[in-house]
């Protein structure tokens, strides 16, 4: 019985310290863990550490949001789009947008990012200029699009994440620049941290007649997410799907 009681211990402290470490707590924790005696030093962590993590991560925040939406579905768009009507501040304007663009009120979303950067600020806001170029993409404007990202690009290179150089790609394509698209993918497919990238590339790929090319990327996407882990796969389900449909056709 005490063995068990042992091993126990053992378990929960090493569940604790993996906790410690992964969510890149001070190392003086991992001593609170082992050497204060159980439950003492148990406690002490889950109370000044997992609980405000609990409480403070973007999940639980997330999950708090999508409460209120469901019991209130307008509730976020109303409040944006009072505090535009009371205050019309760039902020108050981009907050708005991007309800927006969540609500697929993209063209919505390209004149409320137009009217933030009329104001004192400008176009010279890099968050401003990424806005508005998503929200032409996602409202079919391609030349527009790309043109926003190029500045975007040209103002503040560190503001052109990996999701932003697949927007780029897309909003080439879009505005017809295929050779462009095609160096675009070439060089976001590498650094891209999912499937999403490399599904896009092969379906333009195989729109541009390079059917094999666009098979084997195809195939290394079904590859990758066989052998990664259950949460990556349900990430990259959609474009897994995909993959296999255009395999299978």
């Amino acid at each position: 019985m005490l063995y068990g009681y042992g091993f126990g211990w053992v378990l929960v402290s090493l569940a604790l310290a993996y906790h410690c470490i992964r969510s890149g707590r001070p190392w003086w924790w991992i001593l609170v863990i082992g050497m204060v005696p159980p439950p003492f030093g148990w406690i002490a962590y889950v109370i000044f550490a997992v609980i405000p993590d609990v409480f403070g991560s973007a999940s639980a925040r997330r999950f708090t949001d999508n409460v209120s939406t469901m019991a209130d579905p307008g509730r976020s768009y109303r409040e944006k789009l009072h505090e535009v009507e009371r205050v019309g501040s760039a902020d108050a304007k981009r907050a708005l947008a991007e309800e927006c663009i969540k609500r697929g009120l993209f063209q919505d979303a390209v004149e409320l990012y137009q009217g933030a950067m009329n104001g004192p600020i400008g176009d010279g806001d890099p968050t401003l200029l990424k806005g508005i170029a998503r929200a032409k993409l996602l409202a079919g404007d391609g030349p527009g699009a790309a043109a926003a990202y190029e500045k975007l690009r040209a103002m503040d290179r560190a503001a052109f994440d990996a999701d932003t150089e697949l927007d780029y790609a897309r909003a080439l394509h879009l505005a017809g620049r295929t050779d462009d698209a095609l160096r675009q993918y070439e060089t976001v497919v590498p650094r891209y941290p999912g499937e999403e990238a490399r599904c896009r590339f092969a379906l333009l790929l195989k729109q541009l007649g390079q059917t094999e090319r666009a098979r084997a990327l195809f195939r290394e996407i079904i590859e990758s997410v066989k052998h990664a882990p259950s949460y990556y796969r349900t990430r990259q389900r959609e474009w897994s799907r995909i993959a296999k449909d255009e395999l299978a056709s």
